[in-house]
């Protein structure tokens, strides 16, 4: 068989030379920015995935690497535009859904800065992408007049190349081990006993039983701010008697009463009846404000603690 041999032009054949020192230093400057882009690379795709989550503690593992394989597809201008969205921008509101049955954990990294420095960073950041593009696509000429006997134009460009990477990527170290230093203190917290304490009052606080409870103290609230236990305990079995099953196992506590202190919104007193027994009653603590919401989907309104929902938020800034 006798194959067509085909003539490549001069302009478009790969120039073959002979290695000198001057040479292989350009090489290896070559490689060594590429290797620094590639780090800067790396940082961002590790700020932009584990800057913040937030939802179930039991979906937060699946979160994070759902977050991890969604930056992994990012170019680099992609990523550095996120970076400023998710690091230098204000924080965006977050909102637990209405009904939830387990704690909500949200984490956010943020970096405080003015706008100036934002928009510095932004602009930096963009030359950097256009720098690692420009060595990636564009640096043939240079090799060629490397080649050609002037290596030291193209040495000179590496140079001031690299040192402008080289500062993004310790700017975006810092913020990185800072990050990591923040995600391993609050780790360190959820998993000692006052954390545990926190997790497990969270989770109190956003139940529906306490919320019921809370309405019914404002809605049957006496003139002296206080309301009967017993009068709560009536209602809810006959609106949601599933809610009194099993205190001790749902929340660790053998009664109402129990429940009340345990989430630390109410306050519960004894109090004499004229026939000369006791009853219980209880009040909204002052220290928390309780707001009424009311649900389309239900038949009545439901009672939130402000600042203190079944969401807890740690924020890292």
């Amino acid at each position: 068989m006798v194959r067509e041999r085909r003539n490549v032009s001069e302009e478009a054949a790969p120039r073959a030379h002979v290695r000198t020192p001057e040479t292989d230093e350009v090489l290896r400057r070559i490689g060594r920015n590429v290797v620094i882009f590639q780090q800067v690379e790396h940082l961002l795709k590790f700020l932009n995935a584990h800057s913040a989550v937030i939802g179930p503690a039991s979906q937060l593992s699946a979160r994070v690497e759902k977050q991890v394989a969604a930056v992994h597809k990012n170019t680099l201008g992609e990523l550095a535009g996120k970076l400023v969205n998710n690091l230098l921008q204000p924080p965006a509101e977050h909102e637990s859904p209405d009904e939830i049955d387990e704690v909500w954990f949200g984490f956010r990294f943020s970096v405080g800065a003015d706008a100036e420095f934002v928009d510095r960073h932004d602009q930096e950041m963009r030359a950097l992408v256009d720098a690692r593009n420009d060595l990636i696509h564009h640096f043939l000429p240079q090799w060629q007049s490397s080649v050609g006997g002037d290596a030291e134009s193209a040495l000179t460009y590496l140079d001031a190349q690299r040192a402008e990477a080289v500062r993004m990527m310790e700017r975006l170290e810092g913020w990185a081990r800072s990050l990591e230093t923040g995600r391993k203190q609050l780790a360190a917290f959820w998993a000692s006993p006052e954390g545990e304490r926190q997790m497990e009052l969270a989770f109190l606080q956003g139940s529906r039983l306490v919320a019921m409870l809370g309405e019914i103290a404002m809605r049957t609230a006496r003139s002296d701010g206080w309301a009967l236990l017993s009068t709560a305990g009536h209602l809810i079995k006959r609106e949601a008697p599933a809610e009194l099953e099993d205190l001790r196992k749902r929340f660790g506590q053998p009664n109402l009463k129990g429940v009340l202190l345990a989430s630390e919104l109410f306050d519960v007193a004894d109090e004499p009846t004229p026939s000369g027994g006791n009853r219980k009653i209880y009040r909204i603590n002052e220290r928390y404000e309780l707001q009424i919401q009311q649900d389309p989907a239900a038949t009545e309104p439901r009672a939130l603690a402000a600042g203190q929902s079944g969401a807890e938020h740690c924020q890292s800034d």
